[in-house]
């Protein structure tokens, strides 16, 4: 018997269904694309690209650890005790930044518990010029207990020393600590988001994680304040180091980049510093995009309470009105905002600087 011929408005509505058909698989791999982009999956893939420098793991030595005396201001209590903390939080300030302290305090840095575990946030300078600043510094020491002070002159040019101070004040008196956040005093940290994103790692062991820089080379100007000469340092490209405006350390990570510190470039550049360190060690960056690296985000509540974890060059007089809005437990991302992630907020942050 003869095949019927299919109706003729069938024939008219295959090309038709075989378009949208074509058209729906489009706009799915479109939107697959546009979530990849938008959580910065592209950036934490080429993240993990990089080959795995050269070097072995240590453990801190005794010798590499800071003198009983390198810290004339110690905070209360003076070491982490049993109960060491599931982050430890080291804000480098400036021995003058005594709002942006302050601002610390009674904002993001008044938590103690973040993702279920155990917050403790500390402060690190120098030591000033100024008699009466070191003696405003002591009087602060003594009302809050959350200062840590190193023995070096509080200066731009010795911020390697205070990363140092910090790092060995964490190895000699909070080595338990599960994980360390150096931050700046001008960051806002979305502690309980990041927490999450700590916790649920696969491998914590020898984390460096932060908004890492590829390829950048050294500024070889001497009137720049990040003047590396070439006698000190003589390649013509720094290796992938994580931002320092926020980075965070497993504490197995901060015992290997002390190890190896004395065998590394002192340069003036602390991340820089910490990025050579970390290759000496093995240790490759991870990057995360959600860290705002030096990037300034204008204040959105969906970026700064469900996509960022860390923004920078935040005014001690926006950072409590900042934390305030953004803790809230309700959702404030609407289902788009939610898609598009960090490329909204990246967006936000191009459209507010131009």
């Amino acid at each position: 018997m003869a095949r019927l011929a299919p109706p003729p408005r069938l024939l008219w509505r295959r090309p038709r269904l075989l378009l949208a058909g074509g058209l729906l698989a489009g706009l799915g791999a479109l939107s697959a694309a546009a979530g990849f982009l938008a959580s910065g999956g592209h950036e934490e893939l080429l993240s993990r690209w990089l080959p795995p420098p050269a070097g072995a793991r240590a453990r801190a030595p005794a010798a590499s650890l800071p003198p009983a005396g390198a810290f004339p201001l110690r905070p209360t209590p003076p070491d982490c005790g049993p109960g060491a903390p599931f982050l430890l939080v080291l804000v480098a300030s400036a021995a003058g930044h005594a709002e942006q302290r302050q601002a610390v305090r009674r904002s993001w840095g008044a938590a103690r518990w973040a993702g279920g575990g155990a917050v403790r946030t500390l402060f690190v300078l120098g030591l000033p010029a100024d008699a009466a600043l070191q003696a405003g510094l002591e009087e602060e020491a003594r009302r809050h207990g959350d200062l840590v002070q190193g023995r070096f002159q509080d200066t731009y040019a010795n911020l390697t020393l205070k990363t140092l101070a910090l790092l060995g004040w964490a190895a000699g008196q909070c080595p338990a600590a599960r994980f360390v956040v150096k931050a700046d005093d001008d960051v806002f940290l979305n502690l309980p988001a990041l927490a999450r994103h700590l916790a649920a790692l696969a491998r914590p062991r020898g984390t460096y994680l932060g908004r890492v820089h590829w390829r950048v080379r050294p500024e070889r100007d001497p009137s720049s304040r990040h003047h590396v000469p070439a006698a000190l340092y003589p390649p013509d490209v720094f290796p992938p180091y994580c931002s320092g405006t926020t980075y965070v350390l497993s504490g197995d990570t901060v015992a290997a980049l002390l190890a190896v510190a004395p065998s590394v470039p002192l340069v003036p550049v602390e991340d820089v510093f910490v990025g050579l360190c970390a290759q000496q060690a093995g240790i490759a960056p991870l990057h995360v995009a959600r860290m705002a690296g030096a990037a300034h985000f204008p204040l959105d509540l969906c970026c700064y309470q469900e996509v960022l974890y860390s923004v920078h060059s935040v005014a001690p007089s926006e950072m409590l009105d900042v934390w305030q809005r953004a803790r809230g437990q309700e959702e404030v991302c609407s289902p788009w905002q939610r898609t598009f992630g960090i490329l909204r907020c990246r967006i936000l942050a191009w459209l507010a600087a131009t």
